[in-house]
């Protein structure tokens, strides 16, 4: 019992991790790493390279509870308020819970959040939006349910030069109100409106720890600072529809307890369909703040 109790409060070292690249676009799965436990810093030093890298990471296999998930989460920095629609917090401001589970507690038939079907970078409508958001698959789909990432650095160095050149002087304003109008849900309360007045961050946003730079925009952004609005739009639409092509993405087919970390300043998300009348699909959900970004400064 002495043993088994030393074995599970031993911390994970670098010299226990391997770490595999998923697919060509990104992604890369940690292997022999269990998050529940505490991680060296040299272990946490190894897995923070590869998310630089891979930007988007898989552990798979985790048992986790939510104190588990959240004590993970607060490695990588502070833990953001979530102020998403459809996620309930079950009296934890730390982690949300998006759940299509009805009463008792089987498949309800609706999705918890349809606005996460669009492309997004989470908190991008926040002074200082998400550097990286966890998801932890309790309950999966058989079917569906995927998730897809977009690379936006590899999407960025692939632009005609001329809009590259174009962009990295232009600054796009992210709001709240405008990605809750545009998505067909509950619009933003008081406090939300509060918590995330109109916010600019550059268009072409640069990665503090590889120097690279991405598109940067989604569906919160809004307009484009200097732009009348209709050019503003016709801008966000096609640097958003060129970075989400297929040659551009990674889709993350779960499994069930995969933990899925991603790099939010450099990647774009977005949820699949699935059966929610026939499939559970439960997940508990953590976002690491991020600092405010560097604006862009007009050629």
């Amino acid at each position: 019992m002495h043993g088994e109790t030393s074995l599970a409060a031993s911390p994970a070292s670098a010299a226990s991790i391997d770490i595999r690249p998923l697919d060509p676009v990104m992604g890369a799965e940690v292997i022999g790493l269990d998050v529940s436990r505490p991680v060296e810093a040299a272990a946490l030093k190894r897995i923070k390279q590869a998310l630089d890298r891979y930007k988007v990471l898989v552990f798979r296999d985790q048992q986790l509870t939510k104190r588990q998930l959240a004590e993970f989460s607060k490695l990588w920095g502070k833990l953001g308020e979530h102020i998403m629609p459809g996620a309930t917090r079950d009296g934890d401001d730390e982690v949300a819970v998006a759940s299509n589970a009805g009463p008792d507690g089987r498949p309800n038939g609706k999705h918890p959040d349809p606005t996460a079907k669009r492309w997004h970078t989470d908190r991008s409508y926040m002074p200082k939006p998400a550097l990286a958001t966890l998801l932890y698959g309790v309950e999966v789909p058989d079917v569906g349910g995927d998730t897809l990432f977009a690379n936006a650095t590899m999407a960025y160095a692939a632009l005609p030069d001329e809009l590259r050149k174009r962009i990295d002087s232009l600054n796009a304003i992210h709001w709240v109100e405008h990605s809750r109008r545009t998505g067909g849900v509950a619009l933003a309360t008081e406090y939300e409106l509060s918590k995330a007045p109109p916010v600019k961050h550059p268009l072409a946003r640069r990665h503090p720890a590889t120097g690279e730079k991405s598109i940067y925009c989604g569906c919160h952004a809004w307009k484009v600072d200097g732009m009348s609005d209709e050019e503003g739009r016709k801008l966000l639409d096609e640097l958003l529809a060129f970075a989400v092509q297929d040659r551009f993405v990674y889709r993350h087919k779960w499994r069930r307890h995969d933990l899925v970390m991603w790099d939010n300043r450099c990647t774009f998300h977005a949820a699949t369909d699935y059966d929610t009348a026939k499939y559970l699909r439960v997940l508990y959900r953590t976002i690491v703040e991020g600092d405010g970004t560097e604006l862009a400064v007009a050629a």
